[in-house]
């Protein structure tokens, strides 16, 4: 019975997940990421946002001229939905906090690296260069992305139970060179 409820809060979207990414750029603060994932068309291993049809500039065509969506469900992607809020930005690089409505695969790096701000260390989504320095300079050879918090009501009970996850020692690394005061002022961020 437990394993059951705790199947269908995740289904039903009702677990909380917050991530904490480090990224090149600033994603912005309050941003909601409302844009569907799929497949790529070419690179089968790889998530993309796909491109709406319907939000193109049709006012100058003449109805029969105007795109109509003949995609399939699997070609137009499924919806995505991510809250982006940058705790601190150094011109070069952010601490962001992602919560997820929906858990597509790939669904942060792909909503980040769509706007511009891809997740540092990320050799799917990300940008070479950076991620070239992040290993030479640090011996980091991954995506920058942490699972930091998980709230969920208790199976039987529906207590709401919170989970957090402290920070790999080396996004705190980093972390900490954007932001050298966070350890004082975000002590939740960072403590180990």
């Amino acid at each position: 019975a437990a394993l059951a409820a705790l199947s269908h809060a995740f289904k039903s979207r009702t677990v909380k997940k917050t991530y904490l990414a480090v990224t090149v750029g600033n994603p912005g603060r309050r941003v909601v990421i409302d844009k569907p994932i799929g497949r790529h068309p070419v690179h089968r291993q790889r998530m993309r946002v796909v491109p709406d049809p319907h939000k193109r500039d049709t006012r100058g065509l003449a109805p029969k001229d105007r795109m109509v969506d003949t995609r399939t469900p699997a070609q137009a992607g499924r919806r995505a939905v991510s809250f982006v809020n940058t705790i601190i930005f150094d011109n070069k690089l952010s601490l962001a906090q992602v919560r997820i409505q929906t858990g597509r695969t790939h669904q942060i790096r792909v909503h980040l690296q769509d706007r511009g701000c891809p997740v540092y260390g990320d050799d799917v989504y990300g940008l070479t260069d950076w991620n070239r320095k992040l290993a030479k300079t640090h011996r980091i050879d991954r995506p920058l992305l942490h699972a930091y918090t998980l709230e969920l009501d208790h199976p039987i009970t529906g207590e709401p139970m919170s989970f957090r996850a402290p920070m790999a020692n080396d996004i705190r690394q980093i972390a900490t060179a954007i932001w050298p005061q966070g350890i004082d002022e975000r002590p939740d961020l960072f403590e180990p």
